[in-house]
C-alpha cells in the first residue's frame, strides 16, 4: 500500500469511529431529553427568598 492509501485507510476509519460516537451521543442526549431528571423533582413546597 503506498502512504496516500494508508492514509486515506486511515482517515475513513477515523471518520467511522467518530460518526459511531456522534450517534452514540445523540443517543444518549435523546434518552437524556426523554427522562425526567433525578433530583429535579418539585415537593410542591415553595422556598421564599425574597426580602419582605
Amino acid at each position: 500500500m503506498s502512504d496516500k492509501d494508508e492514509r486515506a485507510a486511515r482517515l475513513a476509519a477515523e471518520l467511522r469511529a467518530n460518526l459511531r460516537r456522534r450517534k452514540a451521543q445523540a443517543r444518549a442526549g435523546a434518552a437524556a431529553a426523554d427522562a425526567p431528571a433525578e433530583g429535579n423533582q418539585s415537593s410542591g413546597a415553595h422556598l421564599d427568598t425574597s426580602q419582605a
